[in-house]
């Protein structure tokens, strides 16, 4: 007989999945990827502070980002499903975007927050407990 223990966040991960998929849409898997990206989640999160839509011009400016960086990210998190583009009614040429799927956004913010928590935490211990890094003798010259 083989006993197989998980740790707590493996287990609370797999509940959290079987839960979140009956209630969205975007993936658990896709929320995680997405968690990764700085430049996503800074849109998000902009997005998701101010209520009203936003252009792509107007979340550049805000985030002091490039304005086609911006585009790009906008444009893989609609396909995503995390924002829509709306039309503007009265040029159809501009389009803002806005949050689509409030909980899911949330998610992955937490991911995203959680994941830097992790990195610092990492970051830290292995600042007071280096690695010893082997040296290697100085060759002999003839």
């Amino acid at each position: 007989m083989i006993l197989v223990v998980y740790p707590k966040d493996v287990k609370n991960m797999s509940e959290d999945k079987d839960e979140w998929s009956k209630k969205s849409d975007i993936t658990i898997s896709t929320i995680r990827s997405t968690a990764k990206r700085e430049s996503c989640i800074r849109i998000l999160t902009y997005l998701n502070d101010n209520s009203e839509s936003r252009t792509i011009q107007e979340v550049s400016d805000g985030l002091e980002m490039d304005w086609g960086t911006a585009k790009h990210n906008l444009t893989k998190l609609t396909e995503a499903g995390f924002v829509t583009p709306e039309e503007d009614r009265m040029d159809g040429r501009t389009r803002s975007f806005k949050i689509a799927d409030k909980k899911a956004v949330e998610k992955v913010i937490e991911y995203a927050e959680d994941r830097q928590r992790k990195l610092k935490k990492q970051e830290e211990e292995e600042k007071r407990n280096p690695k010893a890094v082997p040296v290697k003798p100085p060759e002999e010259v003839e």
